[in-house]
């Protein structure tokens, strides 16, 4: 089962909200629920695990973050995947998507 990422998180040298754009400085994370993977059978649930997408927001790319950024996910044992840096021109920053 995926951890919450506030939990994934905690103690982690960026800050993590849930929701929107914050209105602060980047670097920073924010995370969204994308539903849940199920296991079913016989009009049963046996297992479910939330599903997350974890942005990270920049203005200049640093690769030493989004190292430690992964090197978490390893840590926490949660399979991820990457997207290539996004520009978002009306905040003139970047977002790199990780799903979880």
């Amino acid at each position: 089962m995926t951890k919450n990422p506030m939990e994934i998180f905690k103690d982690f040298e960026l800050e993590i909200d849930h929701g929107t754009i914050k209105k602060s400085e980047p670097p920073f994370l924010v995370y969204r629920g994308k539903g849940s993977s199920n296991f079913n059978a016989e009009d049963k649930v046996y297992y479910s695990a939330y599903d997350y997408t974890i942005e990270y927001y920049f203005i200049y790319k640093n690769e030493d973050m989004e190292k430690a950024i992964e090197e978490r996910f390893d840590r926490e044992n949660i399979m991820w995947d990457k997207s290539s840096d996004v520009f978002i021109e009306d905040e003139n920053m970047f977002v790199i998507y990780y799903n979880i």
